[in-house]
C-alpha cells in the first residue's frame, strides 16, 4: 500500500476524484463507499478523510467535477446546435444523463448532511448551470427567468428519470424525445400567449 507521503495533498485529491468518478460509472452510486476509492488509489480509507475531511466533502468534489463535464458537453451542443438553444440543451440534457447514467444519478442521490453549509465553489457551478438555461429561454428578466428555468428544468429532469427507469414504457407514453418537445412547445405557446395579450 502507499504511504501518505507518495503524493502531494493535491495529487491524493486528484486521485481520489478519478476513482471515485470512475468507480461509480462502472458501478453505480449504490455501492459507492469512500473505502472503495480508498482501496483503488493504493491507500487508507483514513487518508480519504484526511485529505477531504468528510464523505460528504469527497461527494461534493465528485459531483462538482460532474457539474463541470456536464456543463462542457452542453455547451458543445449549444455551439453545434441549429436548432432553437432551448431545445438543444433539452436534448442534450437527456443525452447526458442516457450517457452517464450512473455518474449524472450521484448527483442527485447523494444526500449531504444538512448541518454542513454547501461551499460557495460548489454553489457557483449550479448558477452557472442555471445561468445557462436561464439564457436560452424567452421570458422577463429577473426572478421570472429564473423561475421558468427552474420549472422547465424539473420537468426535462422528471421525464428523463422516468425515461432512464423505463417508468414511461410502463405508461405508454410517447418517447422520451416526444415528451421533451412538447414541454418546449407548450411553454413557448404559452410566451407567445402572454406576448400577445400584453400587446392587445
Amino acid at each position: 500500500m502507499a504511504r501518505r507521503s507518495d503524493h502531494t495533498r493535491e495529487e491524493l485529491t486528484e486521485l481520489a476524484i478519478e476513482a471515485a468518478i470512475a468507480l461509480i460509472e462502472e458501478h453505480g452510486f449504490a455501492q459507492f463507499s469512500a473505502r472503495q476509492v480508498a482501496a483503488r488509489i493504493g491507500y487508507t480509507v483514513g487518508t480519504i478523510y484526511n485529505v477531504f475531511g468528510s464523505y460528504d466533502a469527497l461527494m461534493l468534489h465528485v459531483n462538482a467535477r460532474t457539474l463541470d463535464h456536464w456543463y462542457d458537453f452542453l455547451q458543445t451542443r449549444l455551439k453545434r446546435g441549429k436548432a432553437e438553444p432551448l431545445r438543444v440543451l433539452a436534448r442534450g440534457y437527456v443525452e447526458y444523463a442516457r450517457m452517464h447514467y450512473n455518474r449524472w444519478l450521484a448527483l442527485f442521490e447523494h444526500h449531504r448532511d444538512r448541518s454542513t453549509p454547501v461551499p460557495d465553489w460548489y454553489q457557483e457551478r449550479i448558477k452557472r448551470f442555471f445561468a445557462m438555461l436561464e439564457d436560452t429561454i424567452p421570458s422577463a428578466a429577473g426572478r421570472k427567468a429564473k423561475r421558468d428555468a427552474q420549472v422547465l428544468w424539473a420537468g426535462i429532469h422528471g421525464i428523463s428519470i422516468l425515461s432512464l427507469t423505463g417508468r414511461l414504457e410502463l405508461i405508454g407514453a410517447e418517447s422520451t424525445d416526444a415528451l421533451v418537445n412538447a414541454l418546449i412547445d407548450n411553454y413557448l405557446d404559452g410566451f407567445e400567449a402572454e406576448r400577445l395579450h400584453r400587446l392587445a
